[in-house]
């Protein structure tokens, strides 16, 4: 068996580099994050580069900007570093299978919770919310063709997502949906084009429910999840907590690509058993009970 040298294997630190520096785009701001010197954070870019064969980064007047090569890395690196955080703190993280469903619980460094528990995709037949019955509907009839005629009534409520290699880039926003509502019309209208890894909702967040979006991505069809978060709200910022029903839905584009969209619906009748613990009352004024 042939061994690897050192300089062949990419580390921890060579990869906080790589993303620190694609942020920041700045040598000095990025050894002062991480706390150690240029000359290392130079030495780590170049032992990168050697390993994967080609340039991370172009270098000019204006700072390190990536390559081609390495915004097609870049999502990759987030991941890493996202799964060894919480591989590293992996008491705060307790899974549950139930009846063959998925159940998460996370409690951050932070005290932020978030909770997840999969259900079956009958039970929004037999007792869902108006929204969620007329979501499930909209995509069987629309035989998981986004632009069907069918999905116009279901289209406001949706978040559409597209998979590229570095990760879900948003393309539509419903002005009617839990996201806009929840999280403020400049977010509503800033989200599109980005990265969800680049949104406001923050790392804890957007890697607790990777493995659903992962899922739906890789198999298609559906999947309904009651989640409890908090999350920041509106243009303030401020934390607060919120209980939602999530349906995921595998559609394709009109080009034959595939799309995922997420109808949420903000209500409190969210059934979380896998897991006890005392949820907090969210504002009265975002629940969606209603809507249809």
């Amino acid at each position: 068996m042939r061994v690897k040298r050192e300089a062949e294997i990419a580390t921890v630190d060579m990869l906080r580099a790589f993303v620190s520096l694609s942020e920041s785009q700045n040598l000095t701001r990025t050894s002062e994050e991480l706390g150690v010197t240029r000359q290392t954070i130079r030495r780590h870019i170049k032992d990168l580069e050697t390993i994967k064969g080609e340039m991370l980064f172009d270098v000019g007047p204006g700072g390190y900007a990536l390559t081609q090569f390495g915004t097609t890395k870049l999502g990759s690196a987030k991941k890493i570093l996202r799964d060894i955080k919480v591989w590293s703190r992996d008491q705060g993280v307790i899974r549950r299978n139930v009846g063959g469903l998925d159940a998460v619980r996370v409690q951050t460094e932070c005290g932020r919770l978030y909770v997840s528990h999969q259900h079956p995709i009958n039970k929004i037949a037999a007792s869902g919310l108006p929204l969620m019955q007329a979501g499930l509907a909209s995509w069987g009839q629309g035989q998981t063709h986004i632009e069907h005629p069918a999905m116009a009534t279901i289209r406001p409520y949706l978040l559409l997502y597209r998979r590229i290699e570095t990760g879900w880039i948003c393309v539509e926003v419903g002005e009617k949906s839990a996201y806009a509502r929840w999280f403020g019309w400049a977010w509503s209208k800033s989200a599109i084009g980005r990265l969800s890894e680049d949104d406001k909702v923050g790392d804890d967040f957007n890697g607790f429910i990777a493995d659903a979006y992962a899922e739906i991505h890789a198999h298609g069809g559906v999947r309904l999840d009651h989640l409890y978060a908090h999350l920041p709200r509106g243009s303030e910022d401020q934390i607060a907590p919120v209980s939602f029903q999530r349906l995921l839905m595998g559609c394709v584009f009109p080009d034959g690509t595939p799309a995922l969209a997420v109808l949420a619906v903000i209500t409190d009748q969210v059934d979380l058993g896998a897991f006890e613990f005392e949820r907090e009352p969210m504002p009265k004024e975002m629940i969606m009970d209603d809507e249809t």
